[in-house]
């Protein structure tokens, strides 16, 4: 049985702010550095979501470029074009995000508890 060969230690954490760790350890005829190993189980905490940027760039017209896009180099073409463009989208959107002073949900929060919704959304940035 796993019971007769297992058992948990479970160690006291209560003089330090370190999170409470659960050690594994297997009872056999092992000695030495082999039998003194511990297994160590983390503990995992959801991250607060913070805020979802969005930004919808222009639209790439390929109405009527079926054949165009079926040579290889043109189709290359377009493809990194498209590519550009959701890069520059992007690093644009890590930019703002690093800008956002209400990015942290606290600092949002707090910002909603003194000035409602209904009176001041809370600021956003303008693309």
């Amino acid at each position: 049985m796993i019971s007769d060969s297992l058992y948990i230690q479970s160690m006291d954490f209560s003089f330090t702010t370190k999170p409470l760790v659960c050690l594994l350890l297997f009872r056999d005829e092992r000695s030495g550095e082999v039998a003194n190993q511990n297994l160590s189980v983390p503990v995992l905490a959801p991250k607060i979501p913070g805020r979802f940027y969005f930004l919808f760039g222009k639209p790439i017209r390929t109405k009527g470029m079926e054949n165009m896009l079926k040579d290889r180099e043109n189709a290359n073409k377009i493809y990194l074009q498209i590519k550009s463009e959701v890069e520059s989208n992007l690093n644009y959107l890590i930019k703002k995000r690093k800008e956002d002073p209400y990015r942290n949900f606290i600092d949002r929060k707090m910002y909603q508890i003194f000035y409602p919704p209904e009176t001041e959304p809370t600021p956003s940035f303008e693309p």
